[in-house]
């Protein structure tokens, strides 16, 4: 019987694999066309989250059992997009992680006393929603009279002995008779702007609140926070010049606030600011409200998203006060208040504080998220 010939070979070849015959064998090599490699997954179980992709990479073989150029150079997820590695963590913003320091400055003249005690209300709420958002929050707590936390006619029952007074406290010279007179009184509580450490007045707590050779603010070691707050807070009420605005800008300056100032340590750079002050007004600091919040931005190097102001003052110059007494022109606090980009005001009068504190608690966490402290 004749051979077939290499020509009829061949398209009997070609017909079989036309038709779908994937056992015929072309009888020039038995070698596969293409070679799949197994599906793979990538990122399925990273422990940063990533969305996981499947992919499959594809050779081409040669008669002679080579790889061709373009074999596993890429590889090609199931939706047809080329895979290219792990997704990079790009920087977020640092925030202040919980650290925020408190400055409360306080007017002890005459109708402060009441006003303080709702301060002191709407402390613990405004603390226990930062408490319930930071899981480490590093607070500083400083309180700052608007005057001075002493009464001056009183200074000399720190100097009296069995002998020369006759009365309890400060009683002999027109004072409250619970004055601390046995007290230590150390060079920096005469010092407009230092932090209250003991409070001398009528209605006040008339007692030392933090120790006399210690940072005069509360750190978070102390154990009792809404304690030691209400101590150095209640300043009482007596004949005092209101000047909120000059104590509040000393409280600030470089010289108190450096290492051997008597607010050392309290500002930290790293740290968001919040500012309380309740005063009823400060018709006697020199200077303007913008002026004023100038200087206390300059403690934050300019940076108005690490400042966070709210005003308790008078609301005699607005349409239907809250604070009753003669109208009044603009109240310099309230402009104080509104210069500044995160600033509020409300009035001294409300029956709580706690809605504004709570604002305030609010704006503070927004603040804190995108705070970038300085390099």
């Amino acid at each position: 019987m004749p051979r077939p010939s290499l020509l009829a070979r061949v398209a009997a070849a070609s017909l079989a694999v036309a038709c779908g015959d994937s056992t015929a064998t072309t009888g020039f090599t038995t070698t596969p066309s293409t070679t799949t490699a197994p599906l793979t997954t990538s990122g399925a179980d990273s422990s940063d989250g990533t969305s996981s992709s499947t992919s499959t990479s594809t050779s081409t073989g040669s008669g002679s059992g080579g790889e061709d150029s373009t074999a596993g150079s890429s590889s090609t997820s199931s939706s047809g997009v080329s895979d290219v590695g792990s997704i990079p963590d790009f920087p977020t913003t640092p925030g202040c992680k919980g650290k925020i320091d408190f400055l409360f400055v306080i007017s002890s003249n005459e109708e402060m006393a009441y006003k303080q005690v709702q301060l002191q209300e709407a402390f613990p709420e405004f603390v226990k929603i930062l408490e319930a958002d930071f899981a480490d929050f590093d607070y500083h707590v400083m309180v700052v009279d608007a005057s001075l936390p002493f009464l001056p006619s009183c200074d000399i029952c720190y100097s009296c002995s069995q002998v020369m007074c006759d009365g309890p406290g400060c009683s002999q010279w027109d004072g409250p008779p619970d004055y601390p007179c046995n007290e230590i009184f150390e060079e920096c509580t005469g010092v407009y702007g230092a932090g209250v450490t003991i409070v001398g007045n009528f209605d006040a707590s008339n007692t030392r609140c933090l120790p006399a050779d210690g940072p005069r603010f509360i750190t978070r070691d102390d154990p009792d926070l809404k304690g030691t707050f209400e101590c150095i807070s209640k300043l009482g009420a007596g004949p005092k010049a209101p000047l909120a605005a000059r104590s509040m800008i000393k409280a600030l300056e470089p010289d108190i606030l450096s290492k051997w100032g008597c607010n050392a340590g309290f500002l930290r750079s790293d740290a968001l600011l919040a500012l309380v002050v309740l005063a009823g007004e400060d018709n006697l600091t020199p200077g303007t409200p913008a002026e004023w919040y100038a200087a206390v931005l300059e403690a934050k190097k300019g940076n108005e998203d690490a400042l966070v102001p709210l005003v308790f003052s008078h609301d005699r110059d607005l349409p239907n006060p809250k604070c009753e007494g003669p109208e009044a022109g603009p109240n310099v606090m309230r402009l104080f208040a509104e210069a500044g980009k995160h600033g509020r005001f409300a009035s001294m009068c409300e029956p709580s504080y706690v809605p504004f504190m709570k604002q305030m608690a609010e704006t503070i966490l927004e603040q804190c998220s995108v705070f970038i402290p300085p390099q």
